[in-house]
């Protein structure tokens, strides 16, 4: 294990996790409030650019009275969705809903209306919490909506709309006669949907339970690596499973600070204000690090310097002796000042992005998932060495391949208790999803070495056919093309047909 970076595991195995496992996302809001109830858990901006902290007493108090007042609201049991910006009181509202009120739905703010008529639909929403600006298209999508009844704006009040506040206000009131505090929630029912498209389909409905959410928060805990004193910064689409289960709720269950970027335009000035140790991006991102960190460096005449800089600070580390953040303070300061680890998923990553950030003192970790996983399913925290892995599975998951061709590539399948049970209101894709030992097929050709480290090797319906027969893994080639030619950025390879 590199030295200074452990798990959460390790970290918190005589605190947090001293009682055992987490079982629900409802079980991590009750412990941290009674074990850390003071630590700073979340953290974002007010309108003059001023943070505001949110401690586990917070969290546990809002949670609480979101959820009586909304099942005051006579939304026990319901289907809300959730249409809205990066916030605060998205977390809230996310983990208060699928911790017993009913089932959330994230879905993108950003879907056009034929898009969210569907989705709602779908879903068999009743409600949606949404940004006033929201509203007008939500109302225009409710008309498709035969259960959609009611609309609850998250920051300002508008016609025809519950309020937030006032919702949170009646919990409040309700203190501990409320319905939703004295609950006793049920691990195996449903929790949170959300919709997948694209790799596994279009527009299914991923059904999760409370067992599955607690599962893959303990599948993050166990597999991704970190030093003991480290914040982070959220960036991507909290509607994302990644960002909203493996990133927000996870450090929440850590008892660890994260900081909330409301906007991906924000992205570069809430870094420098929230000065995280940690992000979580897309490979896109990474590499629009490190191309503007040499391009500024070029064009203020410092590029000679700061490669003689990378040369003299690698010598160092050689001999266990780190000062990259010192060395490269100028190059810091965009970031913050703090920014020593990125986690990556979504692609393959550059190896030269890699080797980049790793010379000025930023350590990668790149993770696959899936949203029928959790949706992590294994992490890779030596990208420096082996770029191409994704590293072992978490500890609480099995994998296998099925139909192995002579390289050894077949289509990986993943079972666990993160694994979703199937899709909502759809037993033939379901049924076609999982085989008969319970694995499910995530539809990406890949290999798995010796160690037990999984290589992905692409989709397996974008796998190229030649006429000799041969499989070629257009990913494969894409990443060879990004890595050998730095004038291309966007690069598709696909096979051509022609009549």
């Amino acid at each position: 294990m590199e030295k200074g970076f452990f798990s959460e595991r390790e970290m918190l195995a005589d605190t947090l996790l001293k009682e055992g496992d987490y079982k629900s996302v409802r079980q991590v809001v009750e412990r941290i409030f009674r074990i850390v109830p003071d630590n700073q858990i979340l953290a974002d901006l007010d309108k003059d650019n001023n943070i505001i902290y949110h401690t586990s007493r917070d969290i546990y108090n809002d949670v609480m009275n979101l959820g009586d007042g909304l099942c005051d609201a006579g939304l026990k049991d319901a289907h809300i969705a959730i249409v809205a910006q990066n916030s605060y009181r998205y977390v809230i509202s996310d983990m208060t809903i699928s911790s017993g009120v009913g089932v959330v739905i994230p879905i993108d703010k950003d879907a056009p209306v034929d898009l969210l008529t569907t989705l709602l639909d779908k879903s068999d929403a009743d409600a949606v919490i949404c940004n006033a600006n929201c509203v007008k298209r939500v109302n225009d999508a409710k008309a498709g909506c035969e259960r959609l009844k009611t609309l609850i704006t998250i920051d300002r009040r508008m016609p025809d709309c519950l309020f937030y506040d006032d919702i949170v206000e009646k919990g409040r009131q309700l203190g501990d006669k409320g319905e939703f505090r004295n609950m006793t929630l049920d691990l195996d029912k449903p929790a949170k949907i959300l919709f997948t498209s694209g790799t596994t389909g279009t527009n299914k409905g991923v059904l999760l339970t409370n067992r599955n959410l607690a599962a893959n928060i303990m599948n993050c805990m166990d597999a991704i690596r970190a030093e003991k004193y480290n914040t982070s910064m959220s960036v991507l689409p909290m509607h994302h499973a990644t960002e909203i289960n493996t990133h927000i709720v996870v450090r929440i269950a850590c008892g660890r600070l994260t900081y909330i970027n409301d906007n991906m335009r924000n992205m570069m000035n809430n870094i420098r204000i929230f000065k995280p140790t940690i992000i979580t991006i897309v490979p896109m991102i990474a590499n629009a690090f490190i191309k503007n960190i040499w391009a500024n460096a070029w064009k203020n005449g410092k590029a000679g310097k700061l490669a003689k800089g990378i040369k003299l600070s690698n010598f160092l580390r050689k001999f266990g002796i780190d000062k990259t953040h010192k060395m490269f303070a100028e190059v810091y300061a965009p970031f913050g000042g703090n920014l020593n680890m990125i986690v990556c998923g979504g692609s393959m990553l550059n190896p030269m992005v890699v080797r980049g950030l790793n010379d000025l003192g930023i350590r990668m970790e790149n993770g696959y998932g899936i949203t029928e996983c959790g949706p992590l399913i294994s992490i890779n925290g030596d990208t420096l060495h082996e770029h191409l892995s994704v590293g072992k599975p978490c500890p609480g998951i099995e994998v296998k391949l099925k139909n192995i061709d002579e390289d050894g590539i077949g289509e990986l399948c993943v079972r666990g208790e993160c694994v979703a049970k199937g899709y909502y209101k759809d037993e033939e894709a379901t049924r076609l999803a999982f085989d008969v030992d319970g694995f499910f097929n995530t539809g990406d050709s890949a290999r798995i070495d010796a160690d037990g480290k999984i290589f992905l090797m692409g989709r397996k319906k974008n796998t190229i056919v030649l006429q000799n027969g041969k499989n070629i893994c257009p990913e494969e080639i894409e990443n060879i093309i990004e890595t050998n030619i730095d004038y291309a950025t966007d690069i598709v390879v696909y096979q051509a047909e022609y009549e």
